[in-house]
């Protein structure tokens, strides 16, 4: 086990609470998930099957989604979506 260095033992506050961490309940699995440049959106992908993936993009702050796109989702299609840029 990594024991901390003892350089920063005085600077332990500094390194508190860096995170900001809340628990969301979603319908289908998450693949992936990014922030934005500014930090005020999260773009996530999900996936229903192996033939439809969602791209949503939620508000930081509201939690609220502004943003959603189905791909995929006919008896067709396979489709894999890995990540957004």
């Amino acid at each position: 086990m990594n024991k901390p260095n003892p350089r920063f033992k005085n600077h332990r506050e500094l390194f508190g609470n860096l995170l900001k961490t809340t628990e969301v309940t979603t319908m289908y699995s998450i693949c992936s998930v990014i922030i934005s440049y500014d930090s005020t959106r999260g773009i996530t992908v999900t996936k229903r099957n192996e033939k439809e993936y969602y791209i949503k993009m939620y508000d930081l702050e509201t939690y609220e989604m502004t943003f959603e796109e189905k791909l995929g989702g006919k008896d067709t299609d396979y489709i894999k979506v890995k990540e957004v840029e």
